[in-house]
């Protein structure tokens, strides 16, 4: 049945090709992206996932007169063979959790959708915006708050309608997002969430660009344990730029408004009585990033060295006190960029850790050892950002029921991640990865159960996790 569908729709691609190439400036592309992955998690009650996962992507771009554009863009995900089975794989297929959903990939094998099916009007009403409608790729800001998640073989579209002006070194934005196509095909469940948001930028304010954004999230979902409409902020700036031979970034964002649903869904939930309550519970979190790197042009394959420190709020003794809770949403962000490539911290920081908040230090380097060929090294070290050691413990990290906080530390471990890109040709990149992530006990404690409580874990408590891709990415 599978196979049937995704004959009918190349069939089906085809012919409007035909037909709509004699009607209008029509130009075809696409992309094909195997990846062969090998992956060991941190239990050692399971063996290495050997298995290939895929991307294909045709696109048509039309365009239909001066002022109106139509880009369609077609994506089959799926696995080929091997040890998917494995629940420690990397997520393959759409952005979601840290540790790979394999079950869900197996489940997409050979799904074909509308990756992106959107329409562009120039000049909208003569108003001197640019309108763009439809399904689509939402990036902002270097994808921090809102990016495609691109390395999973999915990615993420939205179905949004973009207004942007640009105007000197001027750009405004407003973007209303109707819902989440986060496995970035057709027949996959949307989220239930309104979100808007306003974004400007202005060029050459301290050797780079400054830009603001604030953002409101309505959530629809209606539970038991809270009310509906549920609606809160996002705000902040960020400035990039060059100074004195220094590549820098700076960023902060506050987030406030309600957040009783999430309070009480979650296991470690604000021990305040008013937390019972459901939307009396706020929200009250920040994130801050700070990057400076360096460029040795005159050096030996002109390495490059970055150093930066983010650090994401979490949820403690003193947000339960005042009713409050203190984890930062990291929104629709590509974790995948910023937080190690494994992705144990590609959804919310973490994927059991989310709510305690996080810090990443970290260093990356690059260099070119030869033309056409780029050698890159990064170091990060994780850490809770609540404090969640000893009798100082916040009792709400103590109340977590997968824990013992009395056996913990901050420390969630290291990863270190090595990738050598190739550039093959003009249309192609090869590239090899691996990647090693240093476990804690307090990592083990967060993802291998409760069979890990009570600081006598048992034998996968600090077994480290590895994984190692060759991957060939061809565009034409």
């Amino acid at each position: 049945m599978k196979r049937n569908l995704i004959l009918s729709i190349a069939v089906a691609f085809c012919m409007m090709a035909a037909t709509v190439a004699q009607a209008a400036d029509v130009s075809f592309s696409g992309e094909f992206r195997p990846r062969f992955n090998i992956d060991t998690d941190t239990s050692d009650s399971t063996s290495a996932a050997h298995f290939f996962d895929t991307r294909v992507r045709l696109n048509a771009k039309a365009n239909v007169n001066a002022n109106t554009e139509v880009f369609l863009q077609f994506q089959s995900v799926g696995i080929w063979a091997g040890g998917a089975a494995n629940s420690g794989t990397r997520e393959s297929t759409g952005g979601g959790t840290g540790a790979g959903d394999a079950s869900e990939a197996s489940d997409l094998l050979n799904d074909v959708g509308f990756h992106q099916a959107y329409l562009t009007l120039k000049n909208f009403a003569g108003a001197g915006f640019d309108a763009k409608i439809g399904r689509q790729e939402v990036v902002v800001d270097g994808h921090r708050l809102f990016g495609h998640t691109g390395w999973t073989q999915g990615a993420e579209t939205k179905d949004a309608i973009r207004l942007t002006h640009a105007g000197g070194n001027h750009t405004l934005n407003y973007t209303y997002i109707a819902a989440d196509e986060n496995d970035g095909i057709a027949n996959n469940n949307d989220s239930d969430h309104g979100v808007h948001f306003l974004h400007a930028s202005t060029q050459g304010v301290l050797g780079g660009v400054l830009s603001g954004i604030f953002v409101i999230t309505n959530d629809y979902d209606s539970s038991a344990l809270s009310g509906d409409n549920e609606t809160w902020y996002t705000i902040g700036a960020r400035q990039k730029g060059k100074l004195a031979g220094l590549d820098y970034r700076v960023e902060f964002y506050h987030q406030f408004g309600d957040a009783g649903e999430i309070a009480n869904t979650c296991s470690c939930a604000v021990t305040n009585a008013a937390a019972n309550a459901g939307s009396s519970v706020d929200r009250d979190a920040q994130m801050f990033g700070v990057r400076v790197g360096k460029t040795f042009k005159n050096a030996s394959m002109s390495p490059t060295i970055t150093l930066w420190y983010d650090v994401l709020s979490g949820t403690d003794d003193d947000d339960a006190a005042g009713s409050e809770w203190g984890t930062f949403d990291v929104h629709y962000d590509t974790g995948h960029k910023f937080y190690g490539l494994m992705d144990f911290y590609l959804n919310r920081t973490g994927q059991n850790s989310g709510w305690m908040g996080m810090q990443d230090i970290a260093i990356k380097t690059k260099m070119s050892p030869k033309p056409g060929w780029t050698l890159k090294a990064d170091w990060h070290h994780f850490r809770t950002q609540t404090d969640i050691s000893g009798s100082d413990a916040d009792t709400v990290v103590a109340a977590h029921d997968t824990m013992n906080a009395n056996a913990m530390d901050p420390d969630l471990g290291t990863e270190v991640d090595l990738t050598l890109v190739h550039k093959y040709d003009a249309n192609t990149n090869i590239s090899v990865g691996y990647s090693h992530y240093f476990t804690t006990t307090t990592f083990a404690q967060l993802n291998e159960g409760p069979g890990d409580n009570g600081g006598t874990n048992g034998s996968n408590a600090n077994d480290d996790a590895d994984w190692a891709y060759v991957q060939v990415h061809t565009k034409f």
